[in-house]
């Protein structure tokens, strides 16, 4: 199938219902020509230059890679000065006629509304229906044509009703809001004598005007009647209804399409739509409300409403939120197909490069998602850039494509393409739609960057890319270089439920984790000791083993204490979600065994955690560290299982089974190794002593004391200074 014929219409602002109706009507006329309408429009309208801007932006280079016939620009909704005078200079730059609409261009032949006569007519009814002669005509700012226009058709219309003109009432404003509350403020102050009638320069500033005389308590109509004009159907709902002077730029609209078709083909167009424009009635002249016409604005706005609850109480964001790759992401988007209007086509096109590009387009295109006539295809399919969609979603009759960019900042990923053949329906949420699909693209590009790149390294290096600390293959790799005949212990340590809280939290908060229990481990290491992250959240300390019966104590108590002032300066939570277990080479036993042993021991105790007694062996291992590190604390066997979280007597039990004693018998052995240190390191009297042991009764200490040791505190205390 050939191209159809195009027309390009470049605006901003699609998500108002003016934009949209004048879409619409230029749509019906490009269709009644053989042409389609394809509008290319951005979301953000700004004047400023951030990287979003820039990505937004970028959907305009589609003026230069597409092919078009003619365009239609309406450079007033722009903000942006630099943006207009890009647009401007890439249709001078593409050769093809154009028609600026309701501006005044230098470089372009211009279709300007009536408003000479449109206001004219508005003023004339507030002359002849209600009898008005002190009106005030609120036009816009002073010295542009659009402001020029409307005054003038004011004075027509005072002129030829014999009521004499007068400067003193006409007020410049803005054509926004600001200005109407100021004039209000200052009519119901007596600073500006009060009039019967305003007529205003559009509608905004008409509706504002009547809420803020409301404020200061004028009423309208009854105290000063109020006219808009433009019939802007963005304020059609608001109390009171406006006396506007509608249709008129929906029919300057398709005078506009008519011109181009001229320039186009030479010929004048064999059909025109007929839009008429016309007053219309509202409460704020006093006249009773002509609501002929309101209907299809009326089913626009409610299926809006209903349309914008919809998307709130949905579940988009979060699904897009979780995909983790493309196929993922075109599931979700077709899921939810569902929030965009029925009686439009959606179309997700990227760009056929791995690393999309910044700006412009790619000559072949992927069209990721196709939702048309009501069902969605999510199967890859390439096409050519002129194309637009699809060779063969290609519509059978004339069609309206809006284009909207798709991007993260100013990096571009493609665009997406709603097509219409009838009502020109565009959701207020639209623009944030397409944002969370691109952020989830975004997303996916770096979790797939992230991946590769950690691949790469991971075979290039034997360092954590994340920690700092050795990978698996550089821990084994410098153990092997370890002597066999020197004892290592082995610590593993693994940070439980990574996933659930990577799911729960984000990959984010996972990640501070691991590096602020990595920062942790990196501090404790000031023996010499290697340390390695081994798995997503697993980690190995290798150290040389000392002359103590738990050679690895020093280090975990070291960690301990790190890990303490880490959680405090980082405020996160990590010693409760700790699993440790230790082991010791034996002579003529490589450390890299011990390695693998650990993460096998490691593994069968995730798989018997909840039903054998050996899940109790570390935290009993690690309630001796603290006995034999403060022995001389009150510790009893009740207050012991407790902590553990079990019975006394099974506590006892598995004591005696793992360490081949009594709980009471350790803490006596811890309190009387403290005793000989300081028997032999300090001049502390043998009562002192005895106090810092735990034992306020020194006599009671120096009976248990000779009873253990078979001589006296003093006379051990003699034979080592000898």
């Amino acid at each position: 199938m050939p191209v159809r014929k195009r027309i390009a219409f470049i605006t901003v602002n699609v998500e108002k219902l003016y934009q949209t109706s004048l879409i619409e009507a230029l749509s019906r006329q490009s269709a009644a020509l053989g042409y389609d309408l394809v509008v290319l429009t951005h979301f953000v309208n700004f004047d400023n230059e951030t990287d979003h801007l820039k990505g937004d932006e970028n959907i305009y280079t589609l003026i230069k890679q597409l092919s078009f016939d003619g365009a239609v620009i309406d450079l007033g909704s722009f903000y942006s000065r630099s943006l207009s005078k890009k647009l401007e200079d890439m249709l001078c730059e593409k050769g093809i006629p154009v028609i600026a609409l309701d501006y005044v261009s230098d470089r372009f032949e211009s279709c300007l509304q009536n408003n000479r006569e449109n206001f004219r007519q508005l003023t004339e009814h507030f002359i002849k229906v209600h009898g008005f002669k002190k009106i005030y005509c609120l036009s816009g700012p002073e010295k542009i044509i659009h402001s020029d226009q409307r005054i003038e058709g004011y004075r027509d219309a005072l002129t030829e009703n014999g009521i004499p003109f007068r400067q003193d009432y006409i007020f410049y404003g803005d054509f926004w809001v600001n200005y109407a509350k100021d004039f209000a403020a200052r009519i119901a102050k007596g600073e500006v004598e009060r009039p019967e009638a305003i007529v205003c320069g559009n509608d905004f500033m008409a509706l504002q005007l009547c809420l803020s005389l409301a404020e200061n308590g004028i009423n309208v109509p009854d105290d000063i009647a109020v006219g808009g004009y433009d019939g802007n159907p963005d304020v059609s709902s608001y109390q009171p209804s406006l006396t506007t002077f509608g249709n008129a730029f929906m029919e300057n609209g398709i005078g506009a399409i008519c011109r181009l078709h001229e320039l186009i083909s030479g010929e004048a167009p064999t059909q025109r739509i007929e839009v008429r424009p016309a007053v219309k009635t509202g409460a704020s002249c006093g006249c009773k409300a002509n609501t002929s016409g309101n209907a299809a604005i009326s089913e626009k706005m409610f299926a809006r409403d209903m349309s914008m609850g919809i998307f709130m109480h949905s579940n988009y964001s979060s699904m897009m939120n979780n995909v983790k790759n493309m196929e993922e992401c075109a599931i979700v988007l077709a899921q939810n197909a569902y929030l965009m209007d029925s009686r439009s086509d959606f179309f997700l096109c990227l760009c056929d490069d791995e690393e999309s590009t910044n700006s412009g387009y790619t000559k072949k295109m992927l069209c990721r998602i196709a939702y048309s006539s009501g069902k969605s295809d999510i199967t890859p399919r390439k096409f050519s850039l002129d194309k637009l969609i699809p060779q063969q979603e290609l519509s059978d009759e004339p069609a309206a494509y809006i284009c909207t960019p798709l991007h993260y900042l100013d990096r571009n990923f493609g665009y997406c393409v709603r097509r219409y053949t009838g009502a020109v329906i565009f959701e207020q949420y639209y623009g944030e739609f397409c944002q969370v699909a691109a952020n989830s693209i975004e997303r996916i590009r770096m979790l797939d960057y992230e991946k590769s790149l950690n691949e790469k390294i991971q075979r290039l290096s034997e360092r954590d890319i994340l920690t700092g600390l050795f990978s698996r293959k550089g821990l084994i790799s410098r153990t092997d270089t370890l002597s066999p005949e020197q004892r290592y212990y082995g610590v593993i340590y693994c940070i439980e439920g990574a996933e659930q809280l990577r799911g729960q939290y984000g990959s984010e908060y996972v990640r501070q984790i691991i590096v602020s229990f990595a920062q942790a481990v990196n501090l404790s290491c000031a023996r010499g000791e290697l340390a390695a992250r081994t798995g997503s959240a697993e980690f190995i300390i290798i150290g040389e083993c000392d002359d103590s019966d738990f050679p690895e104590q020093l280090f975990v108590n070291s960690l301990k204490s790190n890990l303490k002032m880490i959680e405090a300066q980082q405020n996160v939570s990590i010693s409760a979600k700790l699993r440790r277990l230790s082991a010791v080479t034996q002579s003529g036993t490589a450390p890299t065994d011990m390695i693998t042993q650990l993460e096998e021991r490691l593994e069968a105790t995730r798989s018997s955690a909840g039903d054998s007694s050996s899940a109790y062996l570390a935290k009993i291992r690690e309630l001796r560290y603290n006995v034999y590190e403060e022995p001389q604390l009150e510790w009893t066997a009740e207050t012991a299982s407790a902590k553990i979280g079990i019975s006394t007597s099974y506590f006892q039990h598995l004591y005696r089974q793992f360490l081949n004693m009594s709980f009471n018998a350790d803490v006596i052995s811890a309190r009387l190794a403290l005793a000989e240190r300081l028997l032999a390191s300090t001049s502390l009297s043998v009562g002192e002593i005895a106090e810092k042991c735990g034992y306020p009764d020194a006599s009671h200490f120096m009976k248990l004391f000779r009873k253990k040791k078979g001589v006296t505190a003093s006379e051990y205390r003699k034979a080592i200074s000898h």
